[in-house]
C-alpha cells in the first residue's frame, strides 16, 4: 500500500491527547462491533477468538446490553442492563466476552477511559488475541491520556485483523501525534483515508497537516521578503 510523504521540514505541532480527544472518541465510538444483532450460535475456534458483541438468544439482558451499545445509547439504565446480564444471566464464555465489550463501549461513550479500560482488560485477559478488545484498549488508553500504550494496543489489534482498519489508523495516528511522531500520525491519517477514501475524519486531518505545511511556508516567506 502506497503512502504519501510528508514534507521534511514541516514543523506540524503536535496536538496534546487533551486537544485530539474528540476526534478519536468519535471513531472509537464505532470501532468495536458495538452490539450485532443476536445470534442463536456461539463462535467456534478462531472466530470465537475475535468475535465481536454477539449475544445469544435467551439472554435478554446481555441482548439489550447489545443494542444499547449500538445505538449509542449510554445512560444509566443502558449500564444497569449490562450489570445484570454479567451478574445474573448464565451466559455463555462468548457471550460473557462479548457482553463486556459492550459495557466497555458504553463507558467509552460516557468517558469513563479507567472503567473501560477495566472490561477491554478483562476481554484481553482471556483472549490475548481479541482484536477488538485490544483496539478498544487503545481508545481507551487514548481517553486517560496515555499515548504510549495506546499505540501498542492498537498495533496489536491492526496485527491481529480488525473490522474496520482505518478506523484504527486513525486512532493511532492520533496517539502518534500525541507522542510528537509526527511523520508517523501523518502516514496512519493517509493510510485511513487510502483505505477508507470516503471517510471524513482522516481527510480532515490531512487537510489539517497541509494548512500547516502553508502556514510554515508562508511564515518563511514572509521572513526573507525584503
Amino acid at each position: 500500500m502506497s503512502r504519501r510523504r510528508l514534507p521534511r521540514r514541516l514543523n506540524c505541532t503536535p496536538r496534546t491527547i487533551f486537544a485530539a480527544i474528540g476526534a478519536l472518541f468519535a471513531a472509537a465510538a464505532v470501532l468495536a462491533p458495538l452490539g450485532a444483532r443476536a445470534q442463536s450460535a456461539e463462535p467456534s475456534g478462531r472466530e470465537r477468538e475475535t468475535a465481536g458483541a454477539r449475544t445469544d438468544l435467551g439472554t435478554p439482558n446481555a441482548q439489550a446490553c447489545s443494542e444499547y451499545a449500538a445505538a449509542g445509547q449510554s445512560s444509566e439504565e443502558a449500564l444497569a442492563v449490562c450489570d445484570r446480564a454479567l451478574s445474573s444471566e448464565r451466559l455463555s464464555r462468548a457471550n460473557q466476552l462479548a457482553t463486556r465489550i459492550n459495557r466497555g463501549a458504553l463507558h467509552l461513550l460516557r468517558r469513563d477511559g479507567e472503567a473501560a479500560l477495566a472490561d477491554f482488560d478483562a476481554v484481553a485477559a482471556l483472549v490475548p488475541r481479541h482484536a477488538e478488545a485490544q483496539l478498544n484498549r487503545g481508545a481507551a488508553l487514548v481517553m486517560m491520556g496515555r499515548p504510549g500504550p495506546a499505540v501498542a494496543a492498537i498495533t496489536e489489534a491492526l496485527s491481529l485483523g480488525v473490522r474496520e482498519p482505518h478506523k484504527a489508523y486513525f486512532n493511532r495516528a492520533g496517539a502518534r501525534e500525541a507522542l510528537g511522531d509526527v511523520r508517523g500520525a501523518y502516514e496512519d491519517y493517509s493510510t485511513a483515508l487510502e483505505i477508507q477514501p470516503d471517510w471524513g475524519p482522516s481527510g480532515a486531518e490531512l487537510a489539517r497537516f497541509a494548512r500547516a505545511r502553508r502556514e510554515q511556508l508562508a511564515n518563511i516567506l514572509n521572513q526573507s521578503a525584503p
